[in-house]
């Protein structure tokens, strides 16, 4: 097989596996996996909030899940590695099921927006967005978004500093989809400009 259709495949196989997990491990709050293919078969590294959940008890879980992923995806020598999400609430993905599930229990959305959000900004987040779409109070469809903070909209942060996440739960009155944009704190903003003030040493060549 060629380089090419080799990362076709490759791809193709990742979105299958992303999706089946997406639905087997929701209450693990599964995030991402990554796939490597070694010497001796593949190993999948899988990013969940909960890992214990992942693992089963005494590892019985796991196992299963090894066991019906190698017999459905055709996975030789299966090896599977779980990581934590350190810290959950600047996580898009897991934010947004934790709302999904919210809803899902009864909880009204602006009070499950409210409380997302103020949980990423205790985290540490510079600005947070979250968009409720659906059947929110009547018949009609319609869309809600609420925000605290700062969200880039555009350039290089956008592109590099904002997590963003959808999903979509299914509730009586319809589908709903949850929306998060998470704007992560880091060192330094790339748009605030700092203003040293000179050195004695330069005052005094100045002069």
């Amino acid at each position: 097989m060629d380089i090419g259709k080799r990362f076709v495949m490759d791809g193709i196989l990742k979105m299958e596996l992303y999706e089946f997990l997406s639905r087997e491990l929701v209450r693990a709050g599964y995030v991402d996996l990554q796939v490597f293919r070694t010497p001796i078969g593949h190993r999948l590294l899988i990013y969940a909030e909960r890992p214990g959940i992942v693992i089963g008890r005494r590892g019985m879980r796991i196992k299963e899940l090894s066991a019906v992923l190698e017999k459905r995806f055709n996975l030789e020598n299966l090896q599977i590695d779980i990581a934590q999400i350190d810290n959950p609430d600047l996580n898009a993905k897991v934010v947004a099921y934790h709302i999904g599930r919210a809803l899902m229990r009864g909880v009204r959305y602006g009070r499950a927006a409210f409380i997302a959000l103020r949980r990423i900004m205790e985290a540490g987040a510079i600005g947070a967005e979250v968009i409720i779409s659906g059947k929110l109070t009547s018949d009609r469809a319609r869309t809600v978004k609420f925000t605290r903070g700062i969200i880039p909209k555009s350039g290089h942060p956008r592109e590099v500093l904002v997590d963003e996440a959808k999903i979509s739960v299914l509730l009586k009155p319809g589908m709903y989809g949850v929306k998060v944009k998470i704007y992560k704190p880091i060192a330094k903003l790339p748009d605030r400009i700092t203003i040293v003030e000179a050195t004695s040493h330069a005052k005094t060549e100045s002069e």
